[in-house]
C-alpha cells in the first residue's frame, strides 16, 4: 500500500479559511491534482475538523488534534451510546466507509440521538474492530472499512453534542451534518483537472482534441457551478444565518453536489478512455486514473436516485434559508 503523507487541514483558530467552503473544496482538488487518495482522506480529514470545530470545546480539539495525531470521521448517526450495569458509558455500533482508518489516531463516530441529541463519540482507533476490510480496487490508500465497536467504554468526556451551536463559538458553516458532503466532488473535479494538464492535445485538429474540448467543458461546469453554490453559503454562515437547510434547499444542494461529482468523474473518464498514448508512465497514471474513477463512482453518499428519493427532513427554524 502506498504512503500518504499527512491530510492538510484547517480548525477552529486556524486560518480564515476555516470558515470557507470553498477554501475546503479547492485544497481538495488541489490535493487530487497529485494523488486522488491523498485528496480524499484531505476531504475526510477536513470535513471532521470543521465539523467538530463548530461542536466540540476547545479542551476535546486541544487534547485530540495534537501532534501527529490523524483524526477522521463518519457522521452517519448509527452508532448507540449506552449507560452500561456499573454506570459507564458503552458505545456499539457498525460504520461503514471509515476512510482513514488504518492511519488514524482517532475516529469520531456519529450515534443515534440521545434523549433527542445529536451526539459523536471520539474513541481511540484501535478500540474499534475491522468488521469487513475495504476490497476495492482503487483509492486503497484510503481503507475505508466497516469498524465495529462492541461494548467500547468511553469517557463523557469525549462525547460531543452535535444538536445546537455553543454560545460563543465562531459562526460554523458545518452546523448541518449535510455540509460535511460538501467537498467531496473536488476529489472527482481535482482527478479531471490532474488528466488535463497531463494530456494537452496538440495543435492539429482531430477526435481528442474534441473529447478534450469536452473533459475541459464538463468539468469547468461542474466546478463553477457548485464553486457559486458553496459561496453563497460561505456568505450566508459568516452572517449568522445558515443553520439547518430548509426541505427544498437541502435537496437542491445534494443533488448540485451528485451533478459536479458524476461530472467530474465523466470528464476524467472520457479523458483516460480517449487517449492512446505509447508513453509507459502516461498509460500507468491513465489505468490508476480509470480505477479510482470506477471505486469513487458508487459511493452511496453521491447517488442520485438516494438523493432523489431522499426522505423529507424537518423544516428550518424561522428565519433560515429556504
Amino acid at each position: 500500500m502506498k504512503q500518504l503523507s499527512t491530510p492538510l487541514l484547517w480548525l477552529r483558530d486556524g486560518p480564515d479559511e476555516v470558515q470557507s467552503l470553498v477554501a475546503g473544496l479547492d485544497l481538495v482538488r488541489t490535493a487530487a491534482h497529485k494523488d486522488a487518495s491523498h485528496a480524499w482522506l484531505c476531504m475526510i480529514a477536513n470535513g471532521t475538523a470543521h465539523y467538530l470545530s463548530t461542536f466540540a470545546s476547545t479542551e476535546l480539539l486541544s487534547r485530540w488534534y495534537i501532534g501527529d495525531n490523524e483524526l477522521y470521521g463518519v457522521v452517519a448517526p448509527v452508532g448507540r451510546l449506552r449507560t452500561g450495569t456499573d454506570g459507564e458509558l458503552v458505545l456499539d455500533g457498525c460504520w461503514r466507509f471509515g476512510s482513514g482508518s488504518h492511519r488514524a489516531a482517532v475516529m469520531a463516530m456519529g450515534c443515534e440521538p440521545v434523549a433527542g441529541r445529536r451526539t459523536t463519540v471520539l474513541v481511540d482507533r484501535g478500540r474499534l474492530e475491522v468488521a469487513h476490510p475495504w476490497e476495492g480496487p482503487g483509492l486503497l490508500a484510503t481503507a475505508s472499512h466497516t469498524l465495529r465497536a462492541s461494548g467500547v467504554r468511553v469517557s463523557p468526556a469525549d462525547v460531543v453534542d452535535m444538536t445546537d451551536v455553543p454560545a460563543g463559538r465562531p459562526v460554523g458553516i458545518y452546523a448541518d451534518p449535510d455540509l460535511f458532503l460538501a467537498n467531496m466532488p473536488g476529489v472527482a473535479i481535482g482527478l479531471a483537472e490532474r488528466l488535463l494538464a497531463l494530456l494537452v492535445p496538440g495543435p492539429l485538429p482531430g477526435a481528442w482534441q474534441a473529447t478534450y474540448a469536452d473533459a475541459v467543458a464538463r468539468n469547468t461546469l461542474a466546478r463553477r457551478g457548485l464553486t457559486g453554490m458553496l459561496h453563497s453559503f460561505d456568505a450566508l454562515a459568516r452572517a449568522g444565518k445558515l443553520a439547518l437547510f430548509s426541505p427544498a434547499l437541502r435537496q437542491e444542494f445534494l443533488l448540485m453536489l451528485s451533478a459536479s461529482y458524476h461530472t467530474g468523474l465523466d470528464a476524467a473518464l472520457a479523458l483516460a478512455e480517449g487517449c492512446d498514448s505509447m508513453d509507459p508512465e502516461v498509460r500507468q497514471q491513465l489505468e490508476q486514473a480509470r480505477i479510482d474513477i470506477a471505486t469513487m463512482r458508487p459511493h452511496a453518499a453521491m447517488r442520485p436516485s438516494r438523493l432523489v428519493n431522499a426522505k423529507p427532513v424537518s423544516p428550518a427554524p424561522e428565519g433560515m434559508p429556504r
